[in-house]
């Protein structure tokens, strides 16, 4: 039975080394076999209590208590993984440094643990070379393993930083609504929205940022904040309907030069391609879109055009033509947005403007 116990130790360390490496040294989204199923059966279950409890307040816990989850995964995977290495020779080639060598597992687990935490604790001294080359090995790796779990905690919150400060600045940006048309009345209050193009490079290089964030640490996704302003849903929701927007609402040739800009293709492409990874990583299907609901972005629409009008913004001269091309953009990337707001626990007005 010796060689069976140490060949599970071996696999459990090499199952922590393996996620830490996917998870922390090479962070792509989806990819890690510990962590991010800890991370979703995580959510899962606050999803379920917040359901039971009729608290959305749970939820803004989930991404802290999945860090902590974690990280005990790793450190618990070291800890048995080596007392099942150490356990067999328990007695023999470990022995107490006063009286009889206790043979039990926990025995092989407290040797392991206060060596992984380099504690020193020396009432079991290894006897054999191979014994305590392994104790120095377990005892360098636990060095390592708490120095980048702290790095990753402090890199997933400042990451989380980013993310809100990137909320706010969309949120304040509107007067505190999710109302992209705001942002072009604000662009073009001198009719010709000569300073759009250098805020809209600046809302996609900060949807790339968001994305990467989340492809290099997709905890981020398990943080849910109680303020609907902080939600992916709504900041990925703003930037495509202000994609949109620009190139459905304004009069295409008078600002044509703004509509085929690099900026506002940037937008687009770079938001619908943020939309489809994050998608494809966190989302089982995205939402359908009913008749109903392409009646209200029609009415969403003319809403829009009529604000438009009001502060001087030329409109397409064929306000149809117009709402179906914008109905015909919208439906691109709607049903991910509305999958994200579901998946969060967020209700759809609490996302998305009905009136201006």
């Amino acid at each position: 039975m010796a060689w069976l116990t140490r060949t599970l130790g071996v696999v459990l360390i090499a199952i922590a080394m393996i996620d830490i490496f996917m998870t922390v040294l090479y962070p792509r989204t989806g990819k890690s076999l510990v962590s991010m199923p800890v991370s979703k059966g995580t959510w899962n279950a606050f999803r379920q209590i917040s359901r039971w409890s009729k608290s959305d307040g749970l939820l803004s816990y989930c991404g802290s208590v999945i860090l902590v989850f974690v990280a005990i995964f790793w450190i618990a995977l070291f800890i048995i993984g080596f007392a099942l290495i150490f356990w067999p020779v328990l007695g023999d080639e470990i022995v107490a440094s006063q009286g009889k060598t206790p043979t039990s597992f926990g025995t092989a687990v407290y040797y392991s643990g206060f060596n992984f935490t380099t504690l020193g604790v020396g009432d079991l001294v290894p006897k054999s070379t191979v014994c305590r080359l392994v104790t120095i090995l377990e005892a360098g790796m636990g060095f390592a393993t708490f120095t980048v779990t702290l790095t990753y905690l402090l890199s997933v919150l400042n990451a989380l930083t980013q993310r809100n400060v990137f909320a706010l600045s969309l949120h304040h940006r509107m007067g505190g609504k999710a109302n992209a048309a705001r942002l072009l009345q604000g662009w073009g209050l001198n009719s010709e929205l000569n300073n759009a193009k250098t805020d809209i490079t600046n809302i996609a290089r900060d949807l790339f940022q968001l994305l990467e964030s989340h492809h290099s640490y997709p905890i981020l996704h398990y943080f849910r904040f109680r303020e609907p302003k902080y939600s992916l849903a709504r900041m990925t929701f703003i930037a495509m309907d202000t994609a949109a927007l620009l190139q459905s609402a304004l009069h295409p040739q008078h600002n044509q030069t703004l509509i085929n800009s690099a900026a506002v293709t940037e937008l687009q492409t770079g938001g619908l391609y943020m939309l489809k990874q994050l998608a494809d990583s966190f989302l089982t299907r995205s939402c359908e879109a009913t008749y109903s609901q392409k009646k209200e972005w029609r009415e969403w629409y003319y809403q829009v055009v009529e604000l438009l009008n009001s502060a001087g913004i030329k409109t397409p001269e064929h306000i149809e033509a117009g709402a179906n091309f914008y109905v015909s953009l919208r439906q691109e990337w709607n049903g991910e947005v509305a999958a994200f707001a579901k998946h969060m626990s967020f209700k759809w007005h609490e996302i998305v403007p009905t009136e201006l």
